[in-house]
């Protein structure tokens, strides 16, 4: 397990929050930490709702990292805490608003989106390469929230809390069913991306085509149950627009 804080020359008198970030489960601060003969540095440090997920995230994230997954380093843990290396860049669901307002209304979603897309492929390849070495069984994600990548050089995945034995294609609906449904949902932009990532994983990771696009389905009446928009969704659905739009 990683150190604590103060092993690592760090304590919370010396830290400063620099930034809330938005999460719906947890409290995820930005953090500026230092310390007697410590450099000074950002870390994130993320304070969990439910304390008794902590060691298993902070465990995964450490092992995947040993794997070479694109994951941040851990840098120390306490009781209901962890403290990750800040990774600078760009949200996956900002870098995603920004490409279509700039592309088009047509049949493509343009180049630069089709290249975030074999990023995020070429990311969840490695993750469930490595998970399933690790774990000895297929290991999902979980929450694939776009908050929960972040854009660099390279796509990190930051937030696994909720990683766990699965099937990939419930990930990948839960993926197509959020890239849909940020406003504005279902625009010509969005079902051809979520089109073209359809294929994508499914030829990457040897998907079953029909199962994925049920758990689309499964995934869709979910987050709008959560978002309050249930009924809509379940209107929406009985017109067949996944069929018409997929």
């Amino acid at each position: 397990m990683p150190e604590s804080p103060a092993a690592i020359g760090y304590d919370f008198s010396c830290f400063s929050v620099e930034k809330k970030f938005i999460s719906r489960k947890n409290s995820v601060f930005l953090v500026k930490a230092g310390g007697p003969g410590a450099t000074e540095r950002y870390l994130v440090c993320k304070k969990y709702s439910r304390p008794e997920r902590m060691a298993g995230e902070a465990e995964m994230l450490r092992l995947l990292k040993e794997k070479g997954v694109s994951v941040p380093q851990i840098y120390g843990t306490g009781k209901d805490y962890i403290l990750t290396e800040y990774l600078e860049g760009t949200l996956l669901l900002d870098r995603y608003c920004l490409l279509e307002s700039s592309g088009s209304d047509g049949g493509s979603p343009g180049e630069p989106a089709s290249r975030l897309l074999r990023d995020l492929c070429r990311w969840f390849k490695g993750f469930y390469q490595a998970s399933r070495e690790i774990a000895g069984r297929q290991l999902i994600m979980g929450d694939v929230n776009f908050r929960n990548f972040i854009v660099r050089e390279k796509i990190y995945g930051i937030d696994l809390e909720e990683c766990r034995e699965g099937e990939i294609e419930e990930d990948v609906g839960s993926l197509c069913a959020y890239a849909l449904t940020y406003t504005p949902s279902f625009t010509l932009w969005k079902m051809a991306l979520v089109r073209e990532m359809l294929w994508l994983f499914a030829a990457e990771l040897g998907l079953d085509q029909e199962f994925l696009k049920r758990e689309v389905k499964k995934e869709l009446l979910v987050l709008a149950g959560r978002r309050g928009a249930l009924a809509e969704m379940k209107k929406l659905l009985a017109g067949n627009l996944l069929e018409k739009s997929l």
